[in-house]
This record gives C-alpha cells, sequence and structure tokens, in this order.
C-alpha cells in the first residue's frame, strides 16, 4: 500500500513537469527562432575573378581583410568599412572611416590607406585588377587620438 501513493504521485509529478516543459518550450522556441532570425545578417556577395572564372567573395570577409589591412598601417585604424556593389556583385565603392594618430599629415595617410585597401582589393579580387582603378576608394579620417593605444 504504501507503494501505490508514491507511484501516484511520481505519475502526478511527471505529467507537471511534462505539461510545464511544453508549455516553456513552446515560447522559450518562438522567442529563440524570432531572435535568431532578427540576428542573422546575410552577407552580400561580392564578385570577383580568376582563370577558372567568376567566384563570390562574402563582403563581410572581405571588410575584415581590408581591415586587417588598414590597421597594419601605423598611424591608423579603420573604425568602419563599408562596401557597395552593383546590380551584377561587382564592387564599386569602399568607404574607410578612420581614426588618425596625433600629428600624422592626414593626406598621406588617407593616401597610403587607399593604396592598401586597393592592393587587398587586388589580390581578393583576382583579375578584376584591370577595373580596380574604378572602384571608388573613399578614406575618411572622422578621429584623431594621441594615445597611440587607441589605435
Amino acid at each position: 500500500m504504501s507503494g501505490e501513493p508514491r507511484v501516484e504521485f511520481q505519475d502526478l509529478g511527471a505529467r507537471l513537469i511534462r505539461r510545464h516543459t511544453e508549455n516553456g518550450w513552446v515560447a522559450l522556441r518562438d522567442d529563440l527562432l524570432d531572435r535568431a532570425l532578427r540576428s542573422f545578417r546575410p552577407s552580400a556577395p561580392v564578385r570577383g575573378r580568376h582563370g577558372g572564372g567568376d567566384f563570390f567573395v562574402a563582403a563581410d570577409a572581405l571588410v575584415a581583410l581590408l581591415r586587417r589591412s588598414v590597421d597594419a598601417e601605423p598611424q591608423a585604424a579603420a573604425s568602419d568599412i563599408t562596401c557597395e556593389t552593383d546590380g551584377s556583385d561587382v564592387l564599386v565603392s569602399v568607404t574607410i572611416r578612420l581614426v588618425a594618430a596625433y600629428g600624422a599629415h592626414l593626406v598621406t595617410l588617407a593616401d597610403a590607406v587607399r593604396a592598401r585597401a586597393l592592393v587587398e582589393l587586388q589580390e581578393v579580387l583576382g583579375v578584376l585588377a584591370p577595373e580596380i582603378a574604378r572602384i571608388h576608394t573613399h578614406v575618411h579620417v572622422e578621429d584623431v587620438h594621441r594615445d597611440p593605444r587607441m589605435l
């Protein structure tokens, strides 16, 4: 007799847990899907070309490579980089926003950053190189810092 109430209690407990879990999971699942859909940002394709034909690079990957190249410039750091493509996914412009070191000659620095960006674009996008000269490369200095650790 003492075993029967325990089994009944376990059944009741299991039913309550299942009911709670199922309801909770549905609410949680909907929230997770909504959050995941909001956080997913597809990266636009950027067309490149090599001997085997055309290929595509994710714009986010191209931006990361450009950032690494720009950040190698000792007196500058990229604060933002954006790419714009045409209807055929060919890169038409790159905008690089910089933080510059105090005392740097800004025109010379902008020219050095632009040159680095064009070399990186040529390496990544391949034989679209003749068209590289047509890519508008905008360099904007948006801040200047005395502390080189801020770069």
